[in-house]
């Protein structure tokens, strides 16, 4: 493994990978600078928010859903269908189209169903030409200054949809909690960025007990969202096998499908996320699920997240574990930018 060898991460690191997960500060700082520059809309009579399009992951979604939680009364739904559900109608339902290059043609077809169910309207366009090209109506809405969404923008997507949340009148400000955040996400690199040895460095140490298991995250409450985060990094970087359980599944379901094969299940490694702003019994059962499995010979570890405040520990987690799927890419010798996808 070449975690501590410089010279051979950036050989391998042909894109510069580590660049953008060191930017998730500078992400969170510009995306809420933008949000503080845009005018405020009155929807604050909405119940429910249908957000669709871009190349927008479920998971930036579910995300901003644990951000939200107890701070915002109306509901958030991720809607991948070409059509408006049937009830989805009148100005109680916003519906929140996201236009990029990709997706134009298929945000036309909703705007004109959004408008003829009378819902209420807001888009966010991910550059001015789409604007022009697009909108023809006089509809509430932002526009980027040039912006593709992928995995690396995770934080500037994140923070940006909340902004219009709050700028809707749906969501509280959160503008004091911002410089607190990004404090904590600089401390958090300063403990393992790259010139950190592997001795001093947890992320290091993880990605490297990971090498050559099969690897399952578990979580659950607001950790859960994070967990999916961990599990997708390390499938898109370092090109393994990972996935996610919420730790309600593992506990009544997946828990008795460990053992067989034996040779692969001795091969496999759980990772556990924990929270202190979860449920206590959410805590209770991770910590029987790790006990159970490891006196069954399963290799388990945990990581805690940190944090004064929910913030903290919902996005310094999601960096560590950008920075154990990159080590976790360097373990196994490949570039951790390219992904495979569907032509």
């Amino acid at each position: 493994m070449y975690f501590d060898d410089v010279e051979k991460i950036h050989a391998l690191d042909q894109d510069g990978m580590i660049e953008k997960i060191r930017d998730l500060t500078k992400q969170v700082q510009i995306s809420w600078s933008f949000v503080q520059q845009q005018q405020k809309f009155d929807f604050s009579h909405v119940k429910h928010i249908f957000l669709s399009g871009g190349t927008i992951q479920s998971n930036t979604i579910d995300i901003l859903r644990v951000m939200i939680t107890e701070k915002c009364s109306v509901e958030l739904s991720f809607h991948e269908n070409e059509k408006l559900p049937f009830w989805c109608q009148g100005k109680d339902n916003l519906l929140l189209l996201v236009v990029d290059h990709d997706t134009a043609e298929e945000m036309t077809g909703l705007l004109e169903q959004g408008i003829e169910k009378d819902c209420s309207i807001f888009i966010l366009f991910a550059d001015q030409r789409i604007k022009n090209n697009f909108l023809t109506k006089s509809i509430a809405h932002w526009v980027l200054p040039g912006h593709k969404f992928d995995r690396t923008t995770i934080g500037f997507d994140t923070f940006i949809f909340y902004g219009i949340l709050y700028k809707l009148g749906l969501s509280p400000d959160i503008s004091q909690n911002i410089s607190n955040l990004k404090l904590n996400l600089e401390t958090t690199i300063q403990h393992i960025d790259v010139s950190v040895p592997s001795a001093l460095n947890p992320a290091k140490r993880l990605a490297g007990q990971m090498v050559g298991r099969w690897i399952k995250i578990v979580a659950g409450g607001v950790m859960l969202p994070i967990a999916n985060r961990w599990s997708d990094q390390i499938n898109q970087s370092a090109k393994t096998l990972s996935n996610s359980e919420n730790i309600f599944h593992l506990a009544h379901q997946s828990l008795s499908g460990f053992y067989n094969p034996e040779n692969v299940a001795q091969q496999s490694m759980v990772v556990f996320l924990k929270s202190s702003f979860n449920e206590k019994k959410i805590e209770w059962m991770i910590e029987r699920a790790k006990e159970e499995l490891m006196c069954n010979g399963i290799g388990t570890d945990s990581y805690c997240a940190r944090g004064e405040d929910l913030l903290s520990h919902i996005w310094t987690t999601i960096l560590f574990g950008d920075f154990l799927a990159y080590y976790l890419a360097i373990a196994y010798e490949c570039d951790p930018t390219p992904i495979a996808t569907l032509s």
